[in-house]
C-alpha cells in the first residue's frame, strides 16, 4: 500500500465497492483488511461508515456518467446513445449494484440530488429515442428506466458468475433490452394433427 494518504484513500474506497458489492454488510474491517490497511487509517482518511458509503455514491455516480459521456457524444440519435449508454454500464456495473445495495445512501442529500440529475437525463434520452420513432410511445419512460436497471443487473450478475464475458453481457444487455428475447411470433400450442 502506498503512503501518499490520497492514493491510499483511493485505494480503500476501490477496495470498499469490492467488498460491499460482494457482501453489502461487510465490515469496516473487512474493507480495510481488502485495503491492506488498518481500521483505523480506514477511520483518519475517510471516516465513519456513513462518510465512505457517500464517497462511494458519489463517485459511482460519477463514474457512471463518464462512462455514458464517452459513448454517447458521438452518437448521431438518442437511440444510439441510449444503446451505447446501457452497454456502458454493464463494465461499471458494480457501481450500480453497489448504490442498489446500500439504498439508505440515496438519503443524503448530495447523493440524491446526482441520481435525481442522472434519472432526468436518462429520462430526456429516452423521450428522444421516442421522438424519434425509435421507442414506442406508449411505453411508459419509468418502465423503461426500470428494464435498463434490470438488464445491466442481469448482465453484471452473469458475468460476475462467469458464465458469460463482460463484453458479451454488455451486448446481451443492450439487445435484450431493445429487441427482446423472441425469434420470431409464437405458434399457437396445440395438439399436433396426425
Amino acid at each position: 500500500m502506498a503512503n501518499h494518504p490520497e492514493t491510499t484513500r483511493d485505494s480503500l474506497v476501490e477496495a470498499a465497492i469490492r467488498v460491499l458489492a460482494a457482501n453489502s454488510a461487510a465490515s469496516l474491517s473487512d474493507i480495510a483488511a481488502e485495503a491492506g490497511v488498518k481500521r483505523v487509517t480506514l477511520h483518519r482518511l475517510i471516516g465513519t461508515r456513513d462518510d465512505l458509503l457517500k464517497e462511494i455514491a458519489i463517485r459511482s455516480l460519477s463514474e457512471i456518467d463518464e462512462a455514458c459521456k464517452r459513448v454517447a457524444e458521438n452518437a448521431q440519435t438518442s437511440i444510439e446513445a441510449l444503446r451505447a449508454c446501457v452497454a456502458a454500464l454493464v463494465p461499471v456495473g458494480d457501481r450500480w449494484h453497489f448504490l442498489w445495495t446500500q439504498a439508505e445512501v440515496w438519503e443524503e442529500p448530495s447523493v440524491a440530488k446526482e441520481i435525481a440529475r442522472q434519472n432526468a437525463e436518462l429520462s430526456q434520452l429516452i423521450d428522444g429515442a421516442k421522438s424519434e420513432g425509435s421507442i414506442e410511445p406508449d411505453i411508459p419512460t419509468a418502465w423503461i428506466m426500470a428494464a435498463i436497471e434490470a438488464v445491466v443487473f442481469a448482465a453484471l450478475s452473469t458475468a460476475r458468475a462467469g458464465d458469460i464475458a463482460v463484453n458479451d453481457a454488455a451486448k446481451l444487455a443492450v439487445r435484450t433490452l431493445l429487441l427482446g428475447i423472441e425469434t420470431q411470433p409464437a405458434r399457437k400450442r396445440g395438439k399436433k394433427k396426425t
